[in-house]
């Protein structure tokens, strides 16, 4: 099912980059003025970045995803190499070539990492907002001298993950090597306290029923290996038993190798 036009304020006279203008010329966000306090959530254009906001309790949530400073300067500069639990996952310790396929790309953390690892990354986001957040952020990064040669190995497509998988099968084009799935974790009762990233996610796309479709598509399209990230202790995804697992703090990583 579309999504409805998104809400998206302008706050300044300088222009949003482009893919922001072409949503909006598309359809996919409607303008709204300043006076309108009616959105529960929204984008905000500001201080040349987009922002997502969330109203939906005493205190606004706002988010924004940065490429280039906080814990993605800190992940890319200390995170351990192609030796750490997600980059073995994805085999590029092995096969530093690889291609990859990120199809619930969410905020684009995990795919930061593995292009910051020297791997070409597919970013695949289906909602209208997240898909801004992640278009913003690569357009700032490719213009910081710091992060510009990853950025340039990052390309985000706005469309639904099992629609452009299946596109595989009636164009002339490179299976990926990898596809790697990060799954809505079930909410979380609401005496625990989530952080404030979980509650934006949770809100926009909330536990996507169609995970074990995007699974048994993703198997029968990748060249290598499908990689599910889980919590530790929760059930394989699909109740689908993986070639092997590589474990981390808090979560796994199920690696289902296509022979």
């Amino acid at each position: 099912m579309p999504f409805k036009p998104f809400p998206i304020l302008l706050t300044e006279p300088s222009e949003p980059p482009p893919e922001i203008k072409h949503l909006i010329n598309k359809g996919d966000y409607r303008l709204i003025d300043t006076d309108d306090t009616s959105e529960a959530c929204l984008l905000i254009y500001n201080d040349r970045r987009l922002n997502l906001q969330l109203r939906t309790t005493n205190k606004p949530l706002q988010l924004c995803i940065d490429f280039i400073n906080g814990k993605a300067k800190h992940r890319r500069q200390y995170g351990g190499g192609k030796n750490q639990p997600l980059a073995k996952a994805c085999g590029l310790n092995k096969h530093p070539d690889w291609s990859i396929l990120d199809a619930t790309a969410g905020l684009g953390k995990d795919a930061f990492v593995l292009a910051s690892l020297g791997a070409q990354v597919t970013l695949c986001e289906r909602h209208p907002a997240l898909y801004g957040l992640l278009a913003d952020a690569l357009d700032r990064a490719t213009h910081d001298s710091s992060v510009a040669d990853i950025a340039d190995r990052m390309k985000c497509i706005y469309q639904d993950s099992i629609t452009h998988l299946n596109t595989y099968q009636h164009i002339n084009s490179k299976l990926p090597d990898v596809i790697y799935l990060d799954p809505m974790y079930p909410e979380r009762k609401k005496s625990a306290k989530i952080k404030k990233e979980m509650q934006v996610l949770q809100y926009l796309v909330a536990h996507n029923s169609n995970n074990n479709e995007l699974l048994e598509t993703a198997l029968k399209t990748a060249m290598h290996r499908v990689v599910v990230k889980r919590p530790k202790s929760a059930a394989p995804l699909n109740e689908c038993f993986p070639s092997y697992t590589i474990n981390s703090v808090n979560t796994r990583y199920d690696v289902y190798v296509n022979s």
